[in-house]
């Protein structure tokens, strides 16, 4: 990845994390628990067999194409490196991790649309599979004006 481009792939991140907390301060006062929530994360492989890796300006494409849509409410997306073993010997490639916080009334919707959001990079970018780990979660905002 070019180095200029970091700083700008943070600073996004960062405004979607943001754009999110702010979106959701207004549900945090109908639940007093936070609780039934589920933390949903798709993990996004960009290395290609026989391919150059997915590039970042095709990244993009994926994302407006297909996450903005599904999502315009916000979405979280890390950068990581994902190790694992392959033919006896350990193997890294670049990932691109996308967290998406469900409210408990909406799980069955955004899991159809996460599904499809992986199907559809799986064929776009000739991917054997996109991982998708969902864990229950506690939310809690947090605001300036408390103890």
């Amino acid at each position: 990845m070019r180095t200029h481009l970091l700083p700008l792939l943070l600073l996004l991140s960062l405004l979607s994390l943001l754009s999110l907390l702010s979106l959701g301060c207004s549900t945090s006062r109908t639940s007093d628990d936070g609780g039934g929530w589920q933390r949903s994360e798709l993990y996004f492989g960009l290395s290609r067999r026989g391919a150059d890796d997915v590039t970042e300006a095709e990244w993009r494409r994926f994302i407006e194409s297909e996450v903005v849509p599904a999502f315009p409410g916000g979405f979280t997306e890390l950068i990581a490196i994902g190790h694992y073993r392959q033919d006896g010997g350990s193997r890294h490639e670049p990932v691109r991790v996308l967290v998406i916080l469900n409210p408990p009334e909406q799980l069955d919707a955004v899991g159809r649309k996460l599904d499809a959001i992986g199907r559809s990079y799986c064929r776009r970018f000739s991917q054997d599979a996109v991982l998708r780990a969902d864990t229950p979660t506690q939310l809690r905002f947090l605001h300036g004006d408390g103890p």
